[in-house]
């Protein structure tokens, strides 16, 4: 791994693996790729700041200091937005603790200054506003755990494309 300075790093929170919530979504992210053309297969995650542009070492210090206990986090249903990575989602019930670990990474980090909109990804792509609604209405919901446990805060290499995306170090969140 290089310590490159022109790399976008993302810090996320993650679940375990071994979780049922982490392999229910798992397979749901999956399955919605395989129908959408340009949808790729990642890893079900919280984003707390993306876009952030610091030196990795340093960022990789800042992500042991922010790794802090979180609540489970609840979900609000499925939504869609104008972008690509909002494409559809599990919009997150805001929780005081979520949002003081992306404020507290804001004020560490060089990351995106965007307003914080805390959700979990199911499909990226780039189709259109009708087809968004659409397939987010056709998720099914019943499927999908009501909430997630995050275990750790990752700092991930996102320079790439999402099929390169990188974990540069996972720090495991405290249990007090």
């Amino acid at each position: 791994m290089s310590n490159r300075s022109n790399s976008t790093y993302s810090l996320w929170l993650v679940s375990g693996a071994e979780t049922t919530a982490h392999r229910q979504l798992q397979a749901t992210i999956t399955e919605l790729a395989e129908r959408v053309e340009d949808a790729p297969v990642f890893g079900p995650h919280v984003t707390v700041v993306g876009g952030i542009d610091d030196e990795r070492t340093a960022l990789e210090e800042t992500t042991r200091t922010l790794a802090a206990r979180t609540a489970p986090l609840a979900f609000d249903g499925v939504r869609w937005s104008t972008t690509r990575h909002q494409c559809g989602f599990l919009s997150l019930v805001p929780t005081l603790e979520l949002m003081e670990v992306h404020r507290s990474a804001r004020e560490a980090i060089s990351g995106s200054t965007a307003a914080y909109y805390p959700h979990l990804s199911l499909v990226y792509s780039e189709m259109d506003l009708t087809e968004r609604r659409d397939f987010a209405q056709s998720i099914d919901t019943a499927t999908l755990p009501g909430s997630i446990t995050c275990q750790a805060l990752a700092l991930v290499d996102t320079t790439e494309s999402e099929s390169e995306w990188e974990t540069v170090v996972a720090v495991p969140l405290s249990e007090s």
